[in-house]
């Protein structure tokens, strides 16, 4: 009876998985677009994460958040309708940070890197024509025009779907808002506007006390 042994070149058990990844060359705008609102000096997250200096302490943090999809913060069910201002990172984004970091968090060349981010203000899409209505929990008549954004208000750690219903009894899903927090309160916008004609109703569910602000483009037939 014979065995063969195969060894491994020295050290390669010990050596980190190689990658072509790097903050400078592809985690530096996919932060700065998506994390940087909150994770800046001025914003609301617990630290900044808008130079590599500031991300590398956390980058193991931020490969567990992104993989169970903590952040960045969205209280949006993914499913229930889709919106122009939505920041969740793709399959391929987290694959991407998952890599940057089991590859050692390498920067990459620093005469490449891109500006520091300024935090964006969110974006309003189609605003400049909308009106502002508030409306209470329950089911509540609707002004024709078309449907734009939603900012809903709810108890802290609640959650609530909104649907429009339309006059023939069709159901336009809007939103459904889990966990709801205070502190990190959101306009979410259509991604593609739910119009509303005359006789239709708001419809909210599974929250007791809660208020909504809709923002309302033009009639219909108008952008």
């Amino acid at each position: 009876m014979s065995f063969v042994v195969l060894l491994a070149p020295p050290g390669a058990a010990h050596d980190p998985p190689r990658t072509t990844v790097t903050w400078v060359g592809d985690i530096a705008r996919l932060v700065q677009s998506r994390c940087t609102r909150c994770h800046s000096p001025e914003g609301k997250g617990p630290m900044s994460l808008v130079t590599y200096e500031d991300a590398r302490p956390w980058a193991k943090a931020m490969r567990e958040e992104v993989v169970a999809r903590r952040m960045p913060k969205w209280h949006a069910a993914r499913g229930y309708g889709e919106f122009a201002n939505d920041p969740t990172l793709s399959p391929f984004d987290i694959a991407l940070i998952v890599a940057w970091v089991d590859g050692g968090a390498v920067r990459g060349d620093p005469s490449k890197a891109p500006p520091p981010a300024v935090p964006a203000t969110p974006v309003e899409p189609r605003s400049s024509k909308a009106r502002t209505i508030t409306l209470p929990c329950g089911e509540r008549p609707l002004p024709a025009g078309r449907l734009l954004a939603i900012t809903p208000t709810l108890a802290e750690g609640a959650s609530a779907g909104f649907s429009v219903i339309l006059p023939d009894g069709r159901q336009e899903i809007v939103a459904w808002i889990r966990n709801y927090e205070a502190e990190f309160a959101e306009t979410y916008w259509l991604e593609s506007p739910i119009v509303v004609p005359r006789g239709s109703r708001l419809r909210v569910e599974g929250a007791s006390e809660c208020r909504v602000e809709l923002k309302i483009g033009g009639s219909i037939g108008r952008a």
